[in-house]
């Protein structure tokens, strides 16, 4: 009896006291009920841009012109006339060999073609005596021939001219022969003459192109055979080759849509980027290989881009470096843009939240397209004209659920990181470098660490919005 009662007498004193915490906390019951505050979002109304759809290949920039320069006479090298690493103009002087020998050579040829000369002027001289004493022959015979018709002079006499006039042109015939003679010994003697001077000129090695020199390859004082000894090498540096392979599926179709348009209007160019920097470079396309690689399955093709030096008087491109190239895959067209940050996924499912015209929000699917520079999408299908989207406040925007919008600049606020970990501010800024920015976030589009999240994104979302999306890690629409 006593235990009974004390079971009796503990009911009794809980029931009052949760009795009393009631009347203590009136509002507990009605929390549920109470009514949340409209939720303040930023939208932005969709405009268009025109653009034109590219492809992200890889590319390699080769030398227009590249020459191993080599010595084309032998001789022991006396003299390197450039620094390594210099810009050469065609011409410019790279080594000298000691050419007192091919000195030597030319002086004795130079005698010969002297002599020869000489000779060739006397064989003239008596050219011109032959053909006097032959027309003075020529004179006495016709002079005879006419005494004779008159009987003024003997048959013996005309005879005796006649004769002479014959001797006279067998010698002018034999004093032309040795006169051609001496003039072929002469061209024979200045020929090699000219081949000894031109071997004395090799002597001396110029850059053959204009361009930037390597360093020498041998020294002062050793022996250089003739085309085989590998002096340096100068290589072109503007304009470079941009080499880069498309592949068979993007390929058929742009042969058959873009590129005649495109030879048509003579405009057939790409642009390019060396690492991470922006694509702010262009090339014109002026050859593509007439097949297809069967082992890779891709085109290749070659445009030409300027090299020019910057401020600093240094080029940026560098034959050899691998490149990223955006190969058109379209002609230009009008396409509706959003900020990136604004799109959301479910499942396989991109979408956007929109805000309606009762100011509710609205789960809308669409359909993407190329991301730009500025972190700006591309919206292929879904927008309807006048669209309110919602850029902020994702993780507690829910489908059918009423908002405060504001409308805000149609632009991407979400800064980009390069591979390199640089930051790229929207809004203008410079970029920068933060130590926070590991491997985990690096890449073009993706957003930075929750550490500098006051940096990139104005307003951090709250913990109880983290825990409601830790539920439902995508919004899902409501019915």
């Amino acid at each position: 009896m006593p235990r009974c009662f004390s079971t009796l007498a503990l009911c009794a004193l809980l029931a009052l006291v949760a009795s009393g915490c009631n009347r203590l906390n009136p509002d507990k019951a009605e929390s549920g009920k109470k009514t949340q505050e409209t939720l303040k979002v930023s939208v932005v109304q969709p405009t268009t841009r025109v653009i034109v759809d590219y492809e992200e290949l890889n590319g390699r920039a080769a030398a227009v012109e590249s020459v191993d320069v080599r010595a084309q006479v032998s001789g022991y090298l006396k003299e390197i006339c450039f620094k390594p690493g210099a810009n050469v103009k065609a011409g410019d002087v790279l080594f000298k060999l000691d050419d007192r020998v091919y000195a030597a050579v030319v002086a004795q040829r130079q005698a010969d073609v002297e002599r020869c000369a000489a000779d060739v002027k006397s064989r003239e001289a008596e050219v011109a005596s032959q053909t006097a004493d032959r027309d003075q022959a020529l004179l006495d015979w016709n002079r005879q021939k006419e005494l004779n018709a008159n009987n003024a002079t003997s048959k013996q006499a005309l005879e005796l001219a006649q004769t002479a006039y014959d001797r006279s042109q067998a010698g002018l015939a034999a004093a032309q022969a040795e006169f051609s003679a001496a003039q072929a010994e002469l061209q024979a003697a200045q020929a090699n003459l000219d081949r000894a001077q031109i071997d004395l000129d090799y002597a001396t090695i110029k850059s053959p192109i204009d361009g930037v020199v390597s360093r020498e390859q041998i020294t002062v004082g050793n022996l250089v055979e003739s085309g085989s000894t590998l002096l340096t090498s100068v290589v072109a540096v503007d304009p470079l080759y941009v080499f880069f392979d498309v592949d068979e599926r993007t390929l058929q179709p742009f042969r058959l849509n873009v590129l005649p348009r495109l030879e048509a209007k003579g405009d057939f160019t790409v642009k390019f980027a060396i690492g991470d920097e922006p694509f702010d470079r262009e090339a014109k396309v002026d050859f593509n290989e007439p097949r297809l690689n069967e082992t890779t399955g891709t085109l290749e093709f070659r445009s030409v881009a300027e090299n020019k030096p910057n401020a600093n008087g240094t080029r940026n491109l560098l034959p050899g470096v691998r490149l990223r190239v955006l190969f058109p895959t379209s002609l230009p067209y009008e396409a509706t843009i959003v900020p990136e940050e604004a799109i959301m996924t479910d499942q396989n499912v991109k979408y956007v939240f929109t805000v309606d015209a009762e100011n509710n929000a609205k789960y809308t699917p669409i359909k993407l397209g190329a991301l730009q520079d500025d972190n700006m999408r591309v919206v292929l299908a879904g927008l309807e004209p006048g669209a309110r989207v919602i850029t902020d406040q994702l993780l507690k925007v829910r489908d059918g659920e009423p908002v405060e919008a504001t409308v805000v600049e149609n632009r991407s606020t979400t800064m980009v990181i390069r591979e390199d970990g640089t930051f790229y501010p929207n809004d203008g800024g410079e970029p920068y470098q933060d130590e926070l920015a590991t491997s985990e976030f690096i890449g073009e589009g993706k957003e930075a660490p929750a550490e500098i999240a006051d940096v990139q994104a104005p307003e951090a979302a709250p913990s109880e919005a983290a825990t409601e999306q830790s539920a439902s890690e995508t919004p899902q629409p409501q019915n």
